[in-house]
């Protein structure tokens, strides 16, 4: 709280508030993938990462935001606490589900393609209201490693990683 200044808050108020929304069959297909992803926030992460070694970066949107934001930001000597104050400013004025839309809007999948709009059109040929699951799944392992996961470069380890999350949607979808 002490690190932003009021021009800080209006850029990250501007960021949020630009970031398209997401559509609800991926936003779906997202908390069935990470299911502690809507209700964690940065306390509960933090003391998750200290006991689990393999605790993946995702369960926390806004921890992801904050990462993204604090680069742009004009802060000088940016530390550890800093960005983990930032994280706890932008979770108690945004919901996770909005940092969802800011990390999905704004994530730079490579390609000329930036946002989930734009990697739905150029990799699947449709708009991302009508992607199926095992597409979505391809989209987070691009999230995850737009250089790894690319179809192109790629195409089994690409497909392995959809099936992965796929294979991950469903199993949570049962429990």
């Amino acid at each position: 709280m002490y690190i932003l200044n009021t021009d800080n808050k209006r850029e990250i108020a501007w960021y949020m508030r630009n970031s398209k929304k997401l559509p609800g069959n991926f936003v779906n297909f997202y908390t069935t993938v990470y299911p502690n992803s809507t209700s964690q926030n940065s306390w509960n992460f933090y003391i998750k990462s200290i006991t689990q070694s393999n605790l993946p970066v995702n369960e926390c949107p806004c921890h992801q935001t904050g990462n993204r934001i604090m680069p742009t930001l004009n802060i000088q000597n940016k530390s550890t606490l800093d960005y983990f104050l930032l994280i706890r400013y932008i979770e108690q004025n945004y919901s996770q589900k909005d940092c969802l839309n800011f990390n999905f809007s704004n994530f730079d999948f490579l390609n000329n393609n930036k946002g989930i709009e734009q990697v739905s059109r150029s990799v699947f040929n449709k708009p991302s209201e009508e992607l199926q699951p095992l597409e979505m799944g391809e989209i987070l392992a691009l999230y995850n490693n737009p250089r790894k996961s690319n179809r192109y470069r790629n195409p089994e380890y690409t497909k392995e990683r959809a099936t992965y999350f796929y294979n991950l949607y469903l199993n949570n979808l049962k429990k």
